[in-house]
């Protein structure tokens, strides 16, 4: 095996509370031995991760690298996991602990979640949402007609966009101001193209800028239930498993 293409890779995100269940499953497992590998951001894997999507290998935050040395079953022999935030430390270990570490660590983090017309914003403390607030503006999505309408109807969408923008920016500005320091990480959710016009119009308070979590939460319509599905993905996992060769 030497690519993703010869290789069935399979991804999937899991939340923290089942990481932390697979890494007990991989201590108990009856004749399990696993060689553990932590990667800093911008790190390659050595051989025998070939398989890796550019996804994985370009998670943002670094990589667990798991490798049974005496295959159990049924686990897979080779396991990575993509935490939601950078891993601090490097090396071969032989214990679980700056995985574990990093998610049992009490982040406080800033959640913004915008597509067209609509917005929320929520604050969590260690996967518990505190703060929340949804809000959102009318923006009409097509227009039929042509000529002067439809030049018009452009520069209204435009209109209503930016100030859909500036009002979730004057709500998310306030609302980490008021946290201050205490704000760990800030995750943005939406559409790729519609978040960047936002962060043109977003200031976030000092230091901020540098702890803006580098994959995007989905999101649907944005309200209090996509809310709440964010705050989870925001302390979950991607996993990608490979069968043996």
């Amino acid at each position: 095996m030497t690519s993703s293409e010869t290789v069935q890779v399979r991804q999937k995100l899991l939340s923290r509370k089942r990481v932390k269940e697979l890494l007990i499953d991989f201590g108990v497992e009856p004749g399990a031995s696993w060689q553990m590998e932590f990667m800093l951001a911008g790190g390659l894997p050595g051989q025998g991760w070939e398989w890796l999507p550019g996804s994985a290998v370009e998670s943002g935050t670094g990589l667990a690298l798991f490798t049974a040395t005496v295959p159990p079953a049924p686990p897979l022999p080779r396991v990575a996991v993509a935490p939601p935030f950078p891993l601090a430390e490097s090396g071969v270990w032989a214990e679980f602990s700056p995985l574990v570490d990093l998610l049992e660590h009490r982040w406080t983090v800033a959640i913004i979640l915008i597509r067209l017309g609509h917005y929320a914003f929520g604050i969590a403390e260690d996967e518990r949402l505190v703060i929340s607030k949804t809000g959102g503006r009318y923006v009409k999505n097509r227009q039929r007609q042509g000529g002067q309408s439809a030049n018009r109807f452009v520069r209204n969408r435009e209109k209503w966009m930016q100030q859909l923008f500036d009002e979730a920016a004057q709500l998310s500005r306030s609302r980490t101001e008021t946290y201050g320091k205490r704000v760990d990480w800030l995750v943005f959710g939406g559409d790729r193209t519609v978040l960047s016009q936002f962060s043109k119009r977003l200031t976030l308070p000092d230091g901020l800028t540098d702890r803006v979590a580098p994959w995007r939460a989905p999101v649907d319509r944005p309200g209090l239930e996509e809310l709440k599905k964010a705050v989870t993905a925001a302390w979950s996992c991607r996993v990608w498993e490979a069968p043996a060769a």
